[in-house]
Protein backbone atom coordinates (compact mmCIF):
# COMPACT_ATOMS: atom_id res chain seq x y z
CA UNK A 1 0.00 0.00 0.00
CA UNK A 2 1.41 3.37 -1.04
CA UNK A 3 0.99 6.78 0.55
CA UNK A 4 -2.07 7.67 -1.53
CA UNK A 5 -3.98 4.60 -0.33
CA UNK A 6 -2.86 5.12 3.26
CA UNK A 7 -4.48 8.56 3.19
CA UNK A 8 -7.74 7.29 1.74
CA UNK A 9 -7.23 8.09 -1.94
CA UNK A 10 -7.84 5.74 -4.86
CA UNK A 11 -4.25 4.79 -5.67
CA UNK A 12 -5.22 2.35 -8.42
CA UNK A 13 -7.28 5.04 -10.15
CA UNK A 14 -4.39 7.52 -9.89
CA UNK A 15 -1.92 5.02 -11.33
CA UNK A 16 -4.29 4.09 -14.16
CA UNK A 17 -4.66 7.75 -15.11
CA UNK A 18 -0.91 8.28 -14.87
CA UNK A 19 -0.09 5.36 -17.19
CA UNK A 20 -2.92 6.06 -19.62
CA UNK A 21 -1.61 9.56 -20.40
CA UNK A 22 1.43 8.00 -22.08
CA UNK A 23 0.01 4.61 -23.05
CA UNK A 24 -2.76 6.15 -25.17
CA UNK A 25 -0.48 8.58 -27.05
CA UNK A 26 -0.07 7.71 -30.72
CA UNK A 27 3.37 9.35 -30.79
CA UNK A 28 4.82 6.00 -29.73
CA UNK A 29 2.90 4.00 -32.34
CA UNK A 30 6.09 2.97 -34.12
CA UNK A 31 8.31 2.68 -31.06
CA UNK A 32 6.57 0.53 -28.50
CA UNK A 33 9.86 -0.39 -26.83
CA UNK A 34 10.60 3.27 -26.06
CA UNK A 35 7.08 3.77 -24.74
CA UNK A 36 7.49 0.79 -22.43
CA UNK A 37 10.81 2.12 -21.12
CA UNK A 38 9.14 5.42 -20.24
CA UNK A 39 6.16 3.62 -18.71
CA UNK A 40 8.54 1.59 -16.55
CA UNK A 41 10.01 4.84 -15.17
CA UNK A 42 6.55 6.33 -14.63
CA UNK A 43 5.11 3.21 -13.02
CA UNK A 44 8.07 2.45 -10.81
CA UNK A 45 6.57 3.55 -7.53
CA UNK A 46 7.90 6.49 -5.68
CA UNK A 47 6.01 7.88 -2.73
CA UNK A 48 3.77 10.17 -4.84
CA UNK A 49 4.31 12.87 -2.19
CA UNK A 50 3.57 15.82 -4.47
CA UNK A 51 0.27 14.45 -5.81
CA UNK A 52 -0.73 13.61 -2.25
CA UNK A 53 -0.09 17.16 -1.07
CA UNK A 54 -2.19 18.45 -3.96
CA UNK A 55 -5.06 16.11 -3.09
CA UNK A 56 -4.93 17.00 0.61
CA UNK A 57 -5.03 20.71 -0.22
CA UNK A 58 -7.88 20.20 -2.71
CA UNK A 59 -9.88 18.54 0.06
CA UNK A 60 -9.80 21.78 2.06
CA UNK A 61 -12.79 22.75 -0.10
CA UNK A 62 -16.07 20.90 -0.51
CA UNK A 63 -16.88 21.23 -4.20
CA UNK A 64 -13.73 20.08 -5.95
CA UNK A 65 -14.43 17.64 -8.78
CA UNK A 66 -12.73 14.28 -8.10
CA UNK A 67 -11.64 13.83 -11.73
CA UNK A 68 -10.17 17.35 -11.88
CA UNK A 69 -8.10 16.95 -8.74
CA UNK A 70 -6.80 13.51 -9.76
CA UNK A 71 -5.82 14.77 -13.21
CA UNK A 72 -4.03 17.75 -11.65
CA UNK A 73 -2.23 15.33 -9.32
CA UNK A 74 -1.16 13.25 -12.34
CA UNK A 75 0.09 16.42 -14.03
CA UNK A 76 2.22 17.31 -11.01
CA UNK A 77 3.67 13.80 -10.82
CA UNK A 78 4.60 13.91 -14.50
CA UNK A 79 6.37 17.23 -13.93
CA UNK A 80 8.31 15.63 -11.07
CA UNK A 81 9.19 12.60 -13.22
CA UNK A 82 10.38 14.89 -16.00
CA UNK A 83 12.72 16.64 -13.55
CA UNK A 84 14.08 13.26 -12.42
CA UNK A 85 14.79 12.18 -15.99
CA UNK A 86 16.73 15.40 -16.57
CA UNK A 87 18.53 15.06 -13.22
CA UNK A 88 19.61 11.53 -14.11
CA UNK A 89 21.15 12.78 -17.36
CA UNK A 90 23.04 15.55 -15.57
CA UNK A 91 24.19 13.24 -12.75
CA UNK A 92 24.92 10.36 -15.15
CA UNK A 93 22.95 8.10 -12.83
CA UNK A 94 22.77 4.52 -14.05
CA UNK A 95 19.68 3.46 -12.10
CA UNK A 96 16.76 4.97 -10.22
CA UNK A 97 14.73 2.80 -7.85
CA UNK A 98 16.50 -0.26 -9.24
CA UNK A 99 15.43 0.55 -12.81
CA UNK A 100 17.90 1.53 -15.53
CA UNK A 101 17.71 5.21 -16.38
CA UNK A 102 16.57 6.23 -19.84
CA UNK A 103 19.92 7.63 -20.97
CA UNK A 104 21.51 4.26 -20.12
CA UNK A 105 18.87 2.31 -22.03
CA UNK A 106 19.11 4.64 -25.05
CA UNK A 107 21.34 7.72 -25.06
CA UNK A 108 21.35 11.19 -23.54
CA UNK A 109 19.60 12.87 -26.47
CA UNK A 110 16.75 10.34 -26.48
CA UNK A 111 16.39 10.61 -22.70
CA UNK A 112 16.32 14.41 -22.98
CA UNK A 113 13.54 14.21 -25.54
CA UNK A 114 11.55 11.81 -23.35
CA UNK A 115 12.02 14.12 -20.37
CA UNK A 116 10.78 17.04 -22.47
CA UNK A 117 7.86 14.92 -23.70
CA UNK A 118 6.90 14.08 -20.10
CA UNK A 119 6.99 17.77 -19.20
CA UNK A 120 4.79 18.51 -22.22
CA UNK A 121 2.21 15.94 -21.06
CA UNK A 122 2.29 17.46 -17.58
CA UNK A 123 1.62 20.98 -18.85
CA UNK A 124 -1.08 19.73 -21.22
CA UNK A 125 -2.99 18.19 -18.32
CA UNK A 126 -2.54 21.21 -16.07
CA UNK A 127 -3.60 23.61 -18.85
CA UNK A 128 -7.19 22.56 -18.15
CA UNK A 129 -7.17 24.44 -14.83
CA UNK A 130 -8.95 27.73 -15.51
CA UNK A 131 -7.06 29.79 -12.94
CA UNK A 132 -4.43 32.07 -14.46
CA UNK A 133 -2.34 32.18 -11.28
CA UNK A 134 -1.82 28.40 -11.50
CA UNK A 135 0.05 28.83 -14.76
CA UNK A 136 2.14 31.69 -13.41
CA UNK A 137 3.02 29.45 -10.46
CA UNK A 138 3.97 26.60 -12.81
CA UNK A 139 6.16 28.91 -14.90
CA UNK A 140 7.91 30.13 -11.77
CA UNK A 141 8.32 26.54 -10.54
CA UNK A 142 10.12 25.51 -13.72
CA UNK A 143 12.28 28.61 -13.48
CA UNK A 144 13.23 27.80 -9.88
CA UNK A 145 14.03 24.17 -10.74
CA UNK A 146 16.37 25.36 -13.47
CA UNK A 147 18.01 28.00 -11.27
CA UNK A 148 18.56 25.40 -8.56
CA UNK A 149 20.27 23.06 -11.02
CA UNK A 150 22.40 25.86 -12.49
CA UNK A 151 23.42 26.92 -8.99
CA UNK A 152 24.41 23.39 -8.07
CA UNK A 153 26.63 23.09 -11.13
CA UNK A 154 28.16 26.53 -10.59
CA UNK A 155 28.88 25.84 -6.92
CA UNK A 156 30.82 22.59 -7.34
CA UNK A 157 33.35 22.32 -4.49
CA UNK A 158 32.46 25.86 -3.41
CA UNK A 159 33.36 25.66 0.27
CA UNK A 160 32.37 29.31 0.76
CA UNK A 161 28.70 28.41 0.30
CA UNK A 162 26.67 29.98 3.12
CA UNK A 163 23.84 28.30 5.02
CA UNK A 164 21.46 30.88 3.54
CA UNK A 165 22.53 30.09 -0.03
CA UNK A 166 22.20 26.38 0.68
CA UNK A 167 18.65 26.87 2.05
CA UNK A 168 17.67 28.87 -1.03
CA UNK A 169 19.01 26.17 -3.35
CA UNK A 170 17.21 23.49 -1.31
CA UNK A 171 13.90 25.27 -1.80
CA UNK A 172 14.54 25.71 -5.51
CA UNK A 173 15.36 22.04 -6.06
CA UNK A 174 12.86 20.43 -3.68
CA UNK A 175 10.48 22.84 -2.00
CA UNK A 176 9.23 24.76 -4.99
CA UNK A 177 7.33 21.84 -6.57
CA UNK A 178 5.87 20.80 -3.20
CA UNK A 179 4.69 24.38 -2.60
CA UNK A 180 3.18 24.56 -6.09
CA UNK A 181 1.40 21.22 -5.59
CA UNK A 182 -0.18 22.57 -2.42
CA UNK A 183 -1.18 25.86 -4.02
CA UNK A 184 -2.77 24.13 -7.04
CA UNK A 185 -4.81 22.01 -4.63
CA UNK A 186 -5.77 25.21 -2.85
CA UNK A 187 -6.90 26.85 -6.09
CA UNK A 188 -9.02 23.81 -6.94
CA UNK A 189 -10.57 24.02 -3.47
CA UNK A 190 -11.19 27.74 -3.95
CA UNK A 191 -9.59 28.62 -0.61
CA UNK A 192 -8.93 32.20 0.45
CA UNK A 193 -5.66 34.11 0.06
CA UNK A 194 -4.60 33.53 3.65
CA UNK A 195 -4.89 29.77 3.21
CA UNK A 196 -2.98 29.92 -0.09
CA UNK A 197 -0.22 31.80 1.74
CA UNK A 198 -0.15 29.15 4.49
CA UNK A 199 0.06 26.39 1.87
CA UNK A 200 3.02 28.17 0.26
CA UNK A 201 4.80 28.39 3.62
CA UNK A 202 4.10 24.73 4.36
CA UNK A 203 5.63 23.74 1.02
CA UNK A 204 8.66 25.95 1.57
CA UNK A 205 9.45 24.63 5.04
CA UNK A 206 8.70 20.98 4.27
CA UNK A 207 10.80 21.14 1.11
CA UNK A 208 13.79 22.54 2.96
CA UNK A 209 13.41 20.08 5.86
CA UNK A 210 13.11 17.17 3.43
CA UNK A 211 16.23 18.23 1.52
CA UNK A 212 18.15 18.69 4.77
CA UNK A 213 17.25 15.17 5.81
CA UNK A 214 18.21 13.81 2.39
CA UNK A 215 21.62 15.45 2.70
CA UNK A 216 22.11 14.04 6.20
CA UNK A 217 21.19 10.54 5.02
CA UNK A 218 23.72 10.89 2.22
CA UNK A 219 26.37 10.67 4.96
CA UNK A 220 24.70 8.44 7.55
CA UNK A 221 22.82 5.75 5.60
CA UNK A 222 24.41 2.44 4.78
CA UNK A 223 25.86 2.52 1.26
CA UNK A 224 24.05 -0.72 0.36
CA UNK A 225 20.74 0.91 1.33
CA UNK A 226 21.42 4.04 -0.68
CA UNK A 227 22.95 2.17 -3.60
CA UNK A 228 25.83 4.66 -3.62
CA UNK A 229 28.83 5.43 -1.40
CA UNK A 230 28.56 7.50 1.76
CA UNK A 231 28.97 11.20 1.04
CA UNK A 232 28.11 10.70 -2.62
CA UNK A 233 27.06 14.34 -3.04
CA UNK A 234 30.36 15.61 -1.68
CA UNK A 235 32.24 13.28 -4.03
CA UNK A 236 30.37 14.98 -6.90
CA UNK A 237 31.32 18.43 -5.61
CA UNK A 238 27.90 19.17 -4.08
CA UNK A 239 28.37 20.99 -0.78
CA UNK A 240 25.50 20.28 1.63
CA UNK A 241 24.68 21.30 5.18
CA UNK A 242 26.79 18.69 7.07
CA UNK A 243 29.85 19.80 5.08
CA UNK A 244 29.07 23.50 5.60
CA UNK A 245 28.93 22.89 9.35
CA UNK A 246 32.06 20.69 9.26
CA UNK A 247 33.99 23.65 7.84
CA UNK A 248 33.55 25.34 11.24
CA UNK A 249 36.01 22.77 12.64
CA UNK A 250 39.53 24.11 12.09
CA UNK A 251 41.06 20.63 12.13
CA UNK A 252 38.56 19.13 9.71
CA UNK A 253 38.38 22.25 7.54
CA UNK A 254 41.80 21.75 6.00
CA UNK A 255 40.97 18.20 4.93
CA UNK A 256 37.67 19.33 3.41
CA UNK A 257 39.28 22.20 1.50
CA UNK A 258 41.62 19.73 -0.21
CA UNK A 259 38.70 17.92 -1.87
CA UNK A 260 38.27 18.08 -5.63
CA UNK A 261 37.63 15.68 -8.50
CA UNK A 262 41.29 14.62 -8.57
CA UNK A 263 41.48 13.57 -4.90
CA UNK A 264 41.66 9.84 -4.15
CA UNK A 265 38.67 7.83 -2.97
CA UNK A 266 40.50 7.06 0.26
CA UNK A 267 40.74 10.77 1.09
CA UNK A 268 37.01 11.18 0.42
CA UNK A 269 36.31 8.10 2.55
CA UNK A 270 38.27 9.54 5.45
CA UNK A 271 36.61 12.97 5.32
CA UNK A 272 33.10 11.53 4.85
CA UNK A 273 33.62 9.18 7.79
CA UNK A 274 34.71 12.07 10.02
CA UNK A 275 31.65 14.12 9.03
CA UNK A 276 29.37 11.12 9.55
CA UNK A 277 30.61 10.64 13.11
CA UNK A 278 30.73 14.32 14.05
CA UNK A 279 28.39 16.59 15.98
CA UNK A 280 27.63 18.37 12.72
CA UNK A 281 25.16 15.63 11.80
CA UNK A 282 23.20 16.38 14.98
CA UNK A 283 23.43 20.11 14.22
CA UNK A 284 22.06 19.42 10.73
CA UNK A 285 19.20 17.41 12.26
CA UNK A 286 18.41 20.35 14.53
CA UNK A 287 18.12 22.66 11.53
CA UNK A 288 15.85 20.17 9.76
CA UNK A 289 13.72 19.97 12.91
CA UNK A 290 13.43 23.77 12.97
CA UNK A 291 11.99 23.81 9.44
CA UNK A 292 9.70 20.90 10.30
CA UNK A 293 8.32 22.78 13.30
CA UNK A 294 7.71 25.85 11.15
CA UNK A 295 5.79 23.71 8.65
CA UNK A 296 3.72 22.26 11.49
CA UNK A 297 2.95 25.77 12.73
CA UNK A 298 1.53 26.78 9.35
CA UNK A 299 -0.40 23.51 9.09
CA UNK A 300 -2.11 24.36 12.38
CA UNK A 301 -3.44 27.55 10.70
CA UNK A 302 -5.26 25.68 7.92
CA UNK A 303 -9.09 25.70 7.97
CA UNK A 304 -9.23 21.89 8.27
CA UNK A 305 -7.50 18.60 7.62
CA UNK A 306 -4.60 19.41 9.94
CA UNK A 307 -4.19 15.90 11.29
CA UNK A 308 -3.72 14.39 7.84
CA UNK A 309 -1.06 16.97 7.03
CA UNK A 310 0.66 16.37 10.38
CA UNK A 311 0.69 12.62 9.73
CA UNK A 312 2.11 12.98 6.22
CA UNK A 313 4.87 15.38 7.27
CA UNK A 314 5.85 13.12 10.17
CA UNK A 315 6.02 10.11 7.84
CA UNK A 316 8.10 12.01 5.29
CA UNK A 317 10.63 13.24 7.81
CA UNK A 318 11.08 10.03 9.79
CA UNK A 319 12.60 8.03 6.92
CA UNK A 320 16.00 6.37 6.96
CA UNK A 321 16.68 6.25 3.21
Amino acid sequence: MGYLAKFGYDEDYFNELLVSVVDSDSIFEHNLEMKQALLDIISNGGKRIRPLFLLLAADLGENCCAFDKYMAAVGIELMHISSLIHDDIIDRAKTRRNTQTLHVIYDELTALRLGNYTLHKSLSLLSGIKVSQVHLDLANTMKQLCIGEFSQQREEFNFNLSVEDYIEKSFQKTGTLIATSLRIGGYLANVDENTLSHLQEIGYHIGVAYQLLDDILDFTSDSSTLGKPSGNDLRKGIVTIPTIYALEDDLLKNEVLMLNFDVSDSHFDRVCDKIKNSDYIQKSHALSQHYTEQAMRYISLLPGGQQRFFTLVSAMLQRNH
